[in-house]
């Protein structure tokens, strides 16, 4: 769906926004107010924590199960890496993950 306008972006590429343009970017505008991306923290349910940690990027996910039995996203991140950090040993790249995604 947003593929033209990532199409677009790229470098070297002319800035022509035409009727294509305009129809990704309406389909993704609504696509994104018309549904509930993030849910309500609550206490009571079940949670689970996600992390992933490359070289360069750490990332994570705080999702609960809800009573429909689906898993919702309640926050999200992802964070470049300092030039130090990279050096980090895999485990201590996904802890940085899991204390940056609970501050």
């Amino acid at each position: 769906m947003a593929k033209p306008l990532i199409q677009l972006i790229k470098n070297n590429t002319p800035f022509i926004f035409n009727n294509n343009y305009i129809k990704a970017f309406k389909e993704l505008k609504d696509q994104l107010i018309s549904s509930l991306i993030l849910h309500y923290y609550n206490p009571d349910l079940k949670s689970i924590l996600e992390t992933d940690a490359s070289n360069k990027v750490v990332a994570g996910v705080l999702s609960q199960l809800h009573l429909d039995g689906e898993w919702y996203p309640i926050t999200f991140f992802l964070k470049i890496m300092a030039p130090a950090k990279c050096n980090y040993k895999v485990h201590n790249k996904e802890m940085l993950a899991i204390i940056q995604l609970l501050s």
